[in-house]
């Protein structure tokens, strides 16, 4: 390998799983091999790991669905601290706070789904 240029980078993620967001320092070395093509290698603690974008896990819950930011994001969105979830937003006024899970409102409107259609079958099935 040729001369090599080395850069510390900061990547903000955050697991669309458990909605943990967490930084990593990565030390890149850019070079070009005797055939001239560029390479690139990413370290963290002085090993070679693969590229922010490919193969990260989240350190709390272990899922790989996770996504990146910019650089610099989190220093912009202090609603969000790395290693914790988004902070908990308030309701807005006028709206009532959230206080039946998902699961019941599904429930709800699969049960008033089947009594319209009943209803419905019913009236075109008289006639």
């Amino acid at each position: 390998m040729r001369e090599a240029i080395s850069a510390r980078e900061t990547w903000p993620f955050e697991c669309l799983h458990c909605l943990r967001v967490w930084e990593e320092e990565y030390v890149v070395h850019r070079t070009r091999d005797e055939q001239g093509v560029d390479v690139v290698l990413w370290t963290r603690d002085e090993v070679v790991v693969p590229p922010p974008w490919s193969g990260t896990t989240c350190p709390g819950c272990g899922c790989e669905i996770v996504t990146s930011f910019p650089t610099g994001y989190l220093a912009h969105h202090p609603e969000t601290t790395p290693g914790r979830g988004p902070a908990p937003k308030a309701p807005a006024a006028g709206t009532p706070a959230k206080s039946t899970p998902l699961a019941s409102q599904a429930l709800l409107t699969l049960a008033l789904l089947l009594l319209a259609g009943a209803g419905l079958y019913e009236r075109l099935h008289v006639r």
